[in-house]
């Protein structure tokens, strides 16, 4: 379950026994934000669509922010950081978008983490959040994800999380500005949890 914090827009989800929390894009954390994404910049590129110019600007994040509140008010997304709990520093970000209702009600999951962060289960642990967050609040059936081919540490994650490899997209998603082939995860919620 998800907690409304002193703001009315300001939402975070506990993750126990982590030193994290998955809080709602705010405006709050843009440099934070632009400095996590600007020392991560050339590993995650090359499993991100090519950055515009503007990629790391205030206005391009603010921009991010409103969207992730209003996408979240209309259960059509949640676009959450990790936070720090002592520090309050953005450790990384983790999306549920992309979400279809009616006879699918399901959604696609996306994460990045700092390297500094990373290796520790920590992004295992937020997609584990995350998940029981779509099944139980936005109750959601299906999430699935994808990862090119050469992305093991995805890989990694995803299968720790609970998810199961389905199969593979060729020149599924255009990343670091080429089409390319997708292996594909996903994690269902059983019907007896319904």
């Amino acid at each position: 379950m998800f907690q409304r914090k002193r703001r009315k827009d300001e939402v975070e989800l506990d993750v126990p026994d982590e030193d994290f929390i998955l809080r709602l894009v705010s405006p709050d954390h843009f440099e934070s934000w632009r400095d996590a994404r600007a020392e991560n910049a050339q590993i995650l590129q090359p499993f991100e669509p090519i950055w515009g110019a503007d990629a790391l600007s205030e206005l391009r994040y603010r921009d991010m922010a409103r969207e992730a509140r209003r996408s979240f008010r209309n259960a059509t997304g949640a676009m959450m950081l990790l936070i720090h709990r002592e520090t309050d520093e953005v450790m990384g970000g983790i999306n549920l978008s992309n979400i279809r209702r009616r006879a699918a009600e399901m959604a696609t999951i996306g994460y990045w983490l700092s390297r500094r962060w990373g290796g520790q289960g920590r992004m295992t642990a937020a997609v584990r959040r995350m998940v029981d967050f779509a099944f139980y609040d936005f109750r959601l059936h299906r999430v699935e994800a994808g990862c090119i081919p050469e992305n093991d540490a995805s890989a990694r994650v995803l299968l720790g999380a609970g998810f199961e490899e389905e199969g593979y997209a060729r020149k599924y998603l255009r990343i670091n500005g080429r089409w390319q082939d997708h292996r594909l995860f996903a994690i269902v919620r059983e019907e007896d949890e319904l």
